[in-house]
């Protein structure tokens, strides 16, 4: 959650002159702080892979069509093809403890590749673009993956053209993550749902997550904002706070099993539906009246920011019991981040 942001500013500072120094430094065991200053497109350096795959859904114009890799059972179903990708995407970059990757001429960028914080410690992304992960696959590629974190901040960065997750954490223990005024841009002509919206954005599946999402841009999407839980295993604790959550033609909070989702303060603007209906055994606070908000005060000794709707209904679900399991993590810490709302 927001509190845990003891995070480390200091350490050598370093500028990557390629590719291959990026990635050791990445997962060097130095403390770093890693200064981007140009695109460092990983794009075609592994090559390109072949196989058989799958359309997720055939478009009229079959050229936009969103592909999907055989996994878990995408492709059961559903139309066979030939699918290209670049291999690269298939695997992040992985991040070590105590490290700081940001960019100080804000031409820092990573192209072609995601990051994966990986039993990792004290790490700081901001300021920096992740690009272009196989934009076109389903499975092409996560642009940020926790894997086993404690202490992460994620600050201003841009995520865009993603053939997976923007945001995915594993079956791992995650916490002390805070997500913050980022954006993240879900537009890609390669739609699951063929109008250039993202379906694949939010997956938060850890065995313990901790994780503040706010004041970030959440624009383009179909879905999965959140997707959390979904296992027997899953524990997500997920503070939604103060987030422009910016069109969204199809569906969008996803609380499944092990889950509890508190939505508060964040402006939902030109969503059809808030909150998806398949979606079951998980925990959501949607905070939409003054009577809700009022009940935040027995668990957190002030009240909780109520949610703003613009050209979008307003959904009704308050399960009390999120506020329960929130009242055993740092009651500073949410307080804290109501304070930090910018809309």
């Amino acid at each position: 959650m927001l509190y845990s942001l003891s995070i480390f500013f200091s350490g050598r500072t370093v500028v990557p002159k390629d590719n291959n120094e990026l990635k050791n430094y990445l997962n060097s065991k130095e403390k770093l702080i890693i200064n981007l200053d140009k695109t460092y497109d990983f794009t075609a350096s592994e090559g390109y892979g072949t196989e058989r795959g799958c359309f997720y859904k055939k478009c009229k114009k079959v050229q936009i069509s969103e592909e999907s890799l055989t996994r878990s059972g995408t492709c059961n179903g559903r139309l066979q093809t030939q699918v290209k990708y670049a291999k690269a995407g298939t695997s992040e970059l992985w991040v070590s403890s105590y490290k700081t990757i940001l960019t100080t001429n804000g031409k820092g960028a990573i192209k072609g590749k995601g990051l994966r914080l990986k039993n990792a410690q004290q790490v700081i992304v901001r300021d920096i673009t992740i690009s272009d992960i196989n934009p076109q696959v389903i499975w092409g590629g996560d642009a940020l993956v926790f894997d086993n974190v404690q202490n992460a901040w994620i600050h201003r960065v841009t995520t865009v053209r993603i053939g997976r997750q923007h945001l995915v954490s594993y079956q791992q223990t995650n916490v002390g993550i805070t997500v913050s005024s980022c954006f993240f841009d879900g537009t890609n002509q390669y739609s699951a749902t063929c109008d250039n919206t993202q379906y694949w954005v939010w997956l938060f599946w850890g065995t313990r997550d901790e994780i503040t999402l706010i004041n970030n841009r959440v624009y383009n999407t179909a879905a999965r904002v959140p997707h959390a839980g979904g296992w027997a295993k899953a524990w997500n604790n997920i503070h939604l706070i103060g987030n422009f959550m910016d069109n969204n033609p199809h569906t969008g909070l996803e609380p499944h099993m092990g889950s509890n989702i508190l939505a508060e303060g964040n402006l939902f603007s030109r969503y059809k539906r808030i909150i998806n209906g398949r979606a079951h055994g998980g925990h959501l606070a949607l905070v939409d009246n003054a009577q809700e908000a009022n009940t935040c005060v027995k668990y957190f000794g002030q009240k909780c920011l109520v949610n703003k709707y613009e050209k979008s209904r307003a959904a009704k679900r308050f399960d009390e019991s999120v506020l329960v399991a929130f009242k055993s993590l740092d009651r500073t810490a949410i307080n804290g981040a109501r304070k930090a709302v910018c809309i």
